[in-house]
């Protein structure tokens, strides 16, 4: 075909329930050159069988499975899609999200009609409950930005990963997705931001669902831990980033400590280096004294039920005088 390969890779992960509406998506696309590599993480529950009757149902459709015997985690599968996929573009997708039908034709066209500095061209996500219900787009979602963006990317990952059409050379210039991460997205689009432009088109592409078992749901700390690794990989690459990276270091320990990290005092020392802040002093210093921060919950709270039973024991005084 004259049409550009696209590789359109499926992350597969305990979403059975899900996942013949996402491959109906891909196969439902009006871009006619597509391969699909579906990579199941080594889910407990009916993916492959789901992936291997939806294959079978569907031998005109260029597409293989691939399964870990072990959960080896986003990253390694996303790297597994990348290096066992042909196509000149790439789009990867979780198997409990959707495209619109004509995603791919919409961005390859765009990629197509771009300089070769666009690296990525991405969209909007709609959402949707665990029922198919479409449902508000959370209003803290930050503003997106298009061209070189590397510095709004540190303040924030805007991109969402589901929208977009990625070109295989970012990944032949930056490198796969770092393995030692708990999720992919926000540190590949950094590194690639410091290579190549993103091309940023305002209409939705693709549905997230969002439910009690996705990642961001259940996954928090490992999240959050993972942030703070990745935003310091990219220390010492600009003035300005490194004031945007020291905020989110400060705020990100803050939080782990509040989680319970057992890492959350190093990273604590560390936004305290660059931070006159009190409260991270403070937070340093509880958890020098190994002092957890469920302990402290629990002291603040009978701060508070002494505090008010002192209030009703002087108010009830005062009744009583006036009486």
């Amino acid at each position: 075909m004259d049409l550009p390969l696209v590789t359109v890779g499926v992350a597969s992960f305990n979403n059975a329930s899900y996942l013949r509406e996402t491959l109906e998506s891909i196969r439902l696309q009006t871009y006619a050159h597509i391969e699909v590599i579906i990579v199941d993480d080594a889910s407990r529950d009916d993916s492959v069988m789901v992936a291997k009757a939806w294959l079978a149902e569907h031998p005109d459709v260029d597409g293989r499975l691939i399964c870990h015997e072990a959960n080896l985690g986003v990253c390694r599968v996303c790297n597994g899609i990348v290096t066992q996929g042909r196509g000149e573009f790439i789009s990867i997708i979780g198997s409990d999200d959707v495209f619109l039908s004509d995603k791919l034709s919409r961005q390859v066209a765009l990629m197509l009609q771009a300089p070769p500095e666009v690296g990525v061209v991405f969209g909007d996500n709609g959402h949707m409950d665990s029922t198919g219900k479409s449902i508000p787009t959370p209003t803290d979602v930050a503003p997106m930005h298009t061209g070189n963006v590397f510095l709004a990317l540190l303040k924030a990952n805007f991109v969402p990963a589901t929208s977009t059409l990625v070109r295989r050379s970012c990944y032949e210039k930056v490198g796969l997705y770092d393995e030692n991460l708990n999720y992919e997205d926000w540190d590949i689009w950094l590194r690639i931001a410091r290579e190549f432009e993103f091309l940023y088109v305002p209409r939705v592409e693709a549905i997230y669902r969002v439910h009690n078992k996705s990642a961001t749901y259940t996954r928090r700390l490992q999240i959050e831990e993972s942030s703070l690794v990745l935003l310091c990989k990219h220390l010492d690459y600009s003035v300005e980033g490194d004031k945007i990276i020291h905020r989110h270091v400060r705020q990100l320990s803050e939080s782990i400590y509040q989680l319970g990290s057992t890492n959350a005092h190093g990273w604590l020392k560390k936004a305290h280096s660059h931070s006159s802040d009190k409260r991270t002093f403070a937070l340093l210093l509880l958890s020098t004294l190994r002092i957890e921060a469920e302990k402290v919950r629990r002291i603040k709270s009978l701060i508070r039920s002494a505090r008010n039973l002192l209030d009703f024991f002087l108010a009830y005084i005062y009744k009583i005088n006036k009486l």
